[in-house]
């Protein structure tokens, strides 16, 4: 599991240093692309998704249940602005 979590951290930093390497260059020429605004959204999905799995397990060993409250709530805030952006 460590590994295959390990591995796409590195895709979704890679998708993301991607993305804003083509933003950049595409911004110099003046020109606005929906692919990569959607490639960027991709990266950065999956980074919130591993940063959310990381914590999971570090909150899992917590004994207190305001550990649990402050990581459903913060869980359910990154998803609903996620989606509503």
């Amino acid at each position: 599991m460590k590994k295959f979590m390990n591995m796409l951290a590195f895709i979704g930093i890679v998708v993301v240093a991607v993305a804003l390497l083509i933003a950049k260059i595409l911004a110099l020429v003046n020109v606005s692309a929906g692919a990569v605004t959607a490639l960027q959204m991709v990266g950065e999905c999956i980074a919130y998704i591993v940063t959310m799995v990381y914590a999971f397990y570090f909150v899992k060993n917590k004994r207190n249940v305001w550990w649990w409250v402050a990581y459903v709530a913060a869980v359910v805030v990154v998803v609903l602005l996620v989606i509503l952006r």
